[in-house]
């Protein structure tokens, strides 16, 4: 099994959910971070947050950073966050076992410093599974947060760099079946955490 695991799609289509079930309380050993969909009480969008990935797993204590503020039209990124507490988040990751980032691949990559220290992050020998966001997902971003066509170009080099990576599989769940994600995401999980 190849130590480097992406899953991608649509959004909704279980990525992050799929992760999440079958790594269950092996998540409270993670490093790296997840992102949180943050909502009023009646379930109206209000953006998403940065957190720690060992919180997918119940590990308390640590305040969310608003990344993606939904509340404003058009929505705000926080592109700071990933200058500073994105950045810190991938150096500690190397202390752990294993690593999650969930997701990545989106509007961060246009953060030097970030997108540095990501680079230095994919060639660390420790396992790491994730969510890369799709292309497709990345245009829907360009247009509503008001990206140029460079973030484009970093998104295709970023994925182009994984596929060739020989330590790296993506599985699209548009054209896979789920059953055969959750099998080798298992299987992941089985043989690094």
């Amino acid at each position: 099994m190849k130590k480097h695991l992406f899953l991608t799609g649509v959004s909704g289509s279980g990525k992050s959910t799929l992760i999440n079930e079958v790594l269950g309380e092996r998540l409270c050993s993670a490093g790296g971070f997840i992102t949180r969909r943050a909502e009023d009480g009646a379930g109206n969008l209000l953006g998403f947050d940065l957190m720690p990935a060992c919180t997918a797993g119940g590990v308390q204590g640590f305040e969310a950073q608003r990344i993606l503020d939904y509340s404003v039209r058009p929505p705000k990124a926080f592109t700071e966050v990933f200058r500073s507490y994105g950045v810190q988040l991938l150096d500690e990751a190397q202390y752990y076992p294993f690593s999650v980032i969930d997701e990545f691949g989106g509007f961060e990559i246009i953060v030097p410093q970030f997108r540095a220290k990501l680079a230095d992050f994919l060639s660390y020998e420790q396992p790491i599974i994730g969510v890369l966001k799709g292309l497709e997902n990345a245009q829907q971003l360009r247009r509503s947060l008001g990206l140029g066509e460079k973030y484009i170009a970093f998104a295709n080099r970023l994925k182009a760099a994984l596929e060739d990576d020989s330590q790296t599989m993506i599985i699209d769940l548009a054209s896979t079946d789920s059953a055969y994600a959750r099998r080798l995401v298992t299987q992941w999980a089985d043989e690094y955490c």
